[in-house]
């Protein structure tokens, strides 16, 4: 990178990211004003939709009246009006001015399309472009240094379609990206066709994006928009450095390697014969990466990165420490959904997030009551406590059941600080024992610890097949576990199961629940999920660990991946 272009990039990041903190800052500081401001003109703005009309916008002047008038919803309450808008209708359920549609991955269900207005477009790119520079800026400034030029490896896969309506489409992480498409050249390691390739095609992402990174010395950061894409990659990258290193010397891209021809023959004019960057990896490769942690010894540079860990993905943080190093500081991004982004962190290695008063309209429900007619708001939370939050976007939901529970942590002036639990249907319940996802991960965890394992990834599978039903845990290990170390992988599960849920231990032993087992999957098993996944239109920077097998789906493509005990 011309190191002008690099200072001035770098510096402009830095600015953006400032102000909103500084715009946060002021937001937080009156949020409940905020919150009270944004209802009503949502209300004033959409009462000639068709949905404001059927549901009496007019004649909301207060929350009272809101609570009122207006009910609860979810998602299917709005896709009759989304499909018509992606067809080119308005004022349906939104009179706001709409450019893009985001999409979910599909990963929990079927994919939703969700539309985003131009103000809910702006704050995720805010948000999750300028201000993790502007926090990263500040942990330098703390810690006496200046910011480095940024050029970095990000794994996060840019790609969109276009509606009927001429409208786009694309994961709500993808729009930075897209927004900022002539300036990611500068920033990132992957070339343009890589970068922004065609979500339809079919190639070896791993293995291309790391090696146009491996062939630099100057990659300062890591990007993702989940950490265990990150952590599958340094995964993929300890299995195969000798074929990439090969590569490297050689300038080419290798046969065995997916990558549709066009795209090949684009990337390979990129290419150049660089072995002494080849032995030079082939030195710290060779060194192992167990002792010291591999990235600061391949990319000496590389002082921090971002990506989503929290919740669910906290599991996965622990394991990608093994390749960063326990110093690395990292942006958790914040807590978003396809239908808006709603929290993030003000500095780096946090897990507390941020509410964004202006984005949206926010409501709660203590998990531990089932009473949705005396719902809370922001000022009414006590630090400490899970509840249930329902959001108001600026794009045409209202009262909208995401099904996401958060912990609040704090307060930021009247904003509160959550951290995300667990989806309302990732809990795992057989005999009323209800073990959430967020205690699977603590569970799993003190597992892979005592028995000294590295877990690719796991999946809880609730048996209710057999009489009574019983707990299996699904794992993929790094390496084969040999038949006679099996049974003690199974006595640890359950040891660790019943300290993590007391109510587990009695129903086993009353007979109400069943024995738990470990089954385990075949190598692979979780990137060959991931790309049938892909192969339904699912874009991978959204799809989430499938942590609970809830659906026969589920159920029957990862049971056929599990190793028989006759298999080698």
């Amino acid at each position: 990178m011309n190191p002008i272009i690099g200072k001035l990039t770098v510096n402009f990041g830095i600015m953006l990211g400032r102000m909103e903190h500084l715009k946060l800052k002021i937001y937080s500081k009156n949020a409940n004003k905020v919150q009270e401001t944004l209802l009503m003109a949502l209300m004033k703005k959409n009462r000639n939709t068709v949905y404001g009309k059927k549901n009496n916008f007019a004649d909301v002047h207060s929350y009272e009246d809101y609570k009122k008038l207006v009910p609860l919803s979810n998602y299917y309450d709005y896709d009759e009006y989304v499909q018509r808008m992606a067809k080119g209708e308005k004022n349906l359920n939104t009179a706001a001015f709409v450019r893009r549609f985001t999409e979910s991955s599909g990963s929990t269900g079927k994919s939703k399309l969700v539309p985003l207005s131009a103000w809910a477009e702006w704050v995720c790119q805010c948000f999750s472009f300028s201000a993790p520079v502007g926090c990263a800026y500040k942990w330098f400034k703390v810690q006496g240094k200046k910011m480095p030029p940024q050029k970095g490896l990000l794994t996060a896969e840019v790609n969109c379609r276009k509606l009927g309506n001429g409208k786009t489409v694309s994961c709500l992480s993808s729009i930075p990206l897209l927004n900022l498409k002539p300036i990611i050249p500068m920033i990132a390691t992957s070339p343009k066709e890589l970068q922004f390739a065609d979500g339809n095609l079919d190639y070896d992402s791993h293995y291309l994006k790391l090696l146009f990174s491996l062939q630099r010395r100057d990659v300062s950061y890591l990007g993702t928009i989940f950490i265990t894409t990150l952590e599958s990659m340094f995964f993929y990258l300890e299995e195969n450095w000798e074929m990439l290193c090969d590569d490297i010397e050689k300038g080419i891209i290798n046969s065995s390697i997916k990558c549709p021809a066009d795209m090949r023959e684009k990337l390979q004019k990129r290419l150049k014969p660089n072995p002494k960057r080849a032995e030079e990896l082939r030195e710290e490769f060779r060194k192992g990466f167990d002792d010291e942690p591999i990235v600061p010894r391949i990319w000496p540079r590389v002082c921090w990165m971002y990506g989503m860990g929290t919740g669910a993905l906290a599991f996965y943080e622990k394991k990608l420490k093994r390749y960063l190093g326990d110093d690395m500081p990292i942006h958790y991004l914040g807590y978003a959904a396809t239908e808006a982004m709603m929290a993030v962190p003000i500095e780096l290695n946090s897990f507390e997030y941020v509410m964004l008063p202006q984005n949206g309209f926010y409501e709660f429900r203590p998990i531990d009551s089932d009473d949705y007619d005396n719902l809370l708001t922001i000022k009414d939370l006590e630090v400490g406590k899970e509840y249930e939050i329902i959001l108001t976007n600026t794009s045409g939901f209202y009262r909208y059941r995401i099904e996401d529970v958060i912990r609040v942590t704090g307060y930021y002036y009247e904003s509160p600080k959550i951290t995300f639990c667990y989806r309302l249907n990732q809990i795992a319940n057989i005999s009323g024992e209800k073990v959430s996802s967020m205690a699977f991960d603590e569970i799993v965890a003190n597992m892979a610890e005592e028995l000294d394992e590295t877990f690719i990834g796991y999946s809880i599978y609730p048996d209710r097949t057999t009489s009574p039903g019983h707990y299996a845990l699904l794992v993929e290990t790094a390496k084969p576990v040999p038949e006679s170390e099996k049974g003690r992988y199974t006595r640890v599960f359950e040891e660790k199961l019943c300290e993590g849920n007391v109510s587990v231990e009695p129903l086993i032993k009353s007979g109400a629940l069943g024995k738990c087992e470990v089954k385990f999957l075949r190598h692979g098993t979780y990137d060959d999920y991931r790309e049938v996944l892909r192969a339904r239109g699912a874009n991978l920077n959204q799809v989430k660990p499938i942590k609970v097998i809830d659906s026969d789906e589920r159920r029957e493509f990862f049971l056929s991946h599990v190793i028989d005990s006759e298999e080698k």
